[in-house]
């Protein structure tokens, strides 16, 4: 499913100037797999968590930015009424998409959208 839906958008995303942010915890970014799906490397930035800032902050102040065409961010938790409407509106300031990875298996928020798209972990090592 993720091949059929968020990598044709990923992809297209990179023809934009802008970057591509990934937000994760201890995990990095699996070079081999972005290569094999045509991810732009030259364009694509990996930030590991920062104990200064939490995902969502970090993910609300990439998005504000308007440098990124799309940030990914792992956020294991549910989030809150607040944390998605922060969301919402950066991604609106910095015209940009917001997507949120998760494992396999966490409980979804009641508010969470139903076409949402799940991204296994095994692209991370």
């Amino acid at each position: 499913m993720m091949q059929m839906m968020l990598l044709p958008l990923l992809q297209q995303l990179s023809q934009q100037s802008r970057w591509q942010l990934w937000l994760t915890p201890a995990h990095k970014l699996n070079r081999t797999w972005m290569q094999e799906s045509g991810l732009p490397l030259d364009k694509s930035m990996h930030i590991a968590d920062s104990e200064r800032l939490n995902a969502v902050e970090a993910m609300v102040k990439a998005l504000r930015t308007g440098n990124y065409s799309v940030v990914l961010a792992w956020i294991p938790y549910d989030l809150d009424q607040d944390e998605r409407r922060q969301l919402e509106n950066a991604a609106a300031e910095g015209e940009a998409l917001g997507l949120i990875l998760r494992a396999s298996g966490t409980s979804e928020a009641p508010l969470r959208p139903q076409s949402s798209i799940k991204i296994q972990s095994d692209l991370f090592h």
